[in-house]
């Protein structure tokens, strides 16, 4: 049986790998149908309801949504082979980490060292993940900004409120690319190898 901290990185390790495997493979399929992306704004948003000028944010939030799909239509094929790279990555992370937390006769020292492997991969494309995702962002901020400008509206509060998406798209990549370097160094460890060969030795049967 895992000890308790092993278990925890194991099924973190897990959900890390199941949700970044699952981003990218809807990420690629948004590259291969951007044609079918709704950049028309609608009804306001409620906030925008509030504003002096709806008319002038509802035309912005439909440049922002242009914007978007253009950034991604031209890095289609860049961004595709990236995120498919990076879900095979993310998903040999998940299976490796669960054939550790549940082995069926598999030895866990292999898999550990597998594991660390993709992990560090995965982080790598990732973090080429995040620059593609920063381009967009950025595009979508300047369209945005660009339009309100054009309709004469104070951009301090809304250019606040857009440099918060460019933060979180730089604060999310760091993290997740973080936590792959944590998990491939954790499960590359020799501490970490003996503790699994220890295991397979004593305990290689399935729990």
């Amino acid at each position: 049986m895992l000890p308790n901290p092993l278990r925890y990185a194991t099924l973190a390790t897990l959900t890390l790998g199941a949700m970044v495997s699952c981003g990218s493979v809807q990420g690629m399929r948004l590259a291969f149908t951007t044609d079918e992306m709704d950049v028309s704004a609608g009804e306001t948003p409620f906030f925008n309801k509030f504003t002096p000028n709806p008319e002038a944010y509802a035309a912005a939030q439909r440049a922002q949504g242009v914007a978007i799909r253009s950034s991604i239509e031209g890095m289609r094929w860049p961004r595709a082979a990236i995120l498919f790279v990076l879900s095979g990555a993310a998903a040999m992370v998940f299976v490796s980490a669960m054939r550790l937390r549940w082995p069926s006769g598999v030895q866990r020292a292999g898999l550990a060292k597998l594991l660390s492997n993709a992990a560090l991969v995965a982080a790598v494309l990732r973090t080429l993940d995040g620059a593609q995702e920063l381009v967009i962002v950025r595009a979508a901020v300047a369209a945005y900004e660009k339009v309100l400008t054009e309709h004469h509206v104070d951009l301090a509060e809304a250019g606040a409120t857009m440099a918060i998406f460019s933060g979180a798209s730089v604060v999310t990549t760091v993290v997740v690319t973080a936590l792959f370097v944590v998990a491939s160094n954790y499960f590359k460890s020799e501490r970490i190898v003996q503790t699994f060969e220890l295991i397979d030795r004593n305990a290689p049967e399935e729990e």
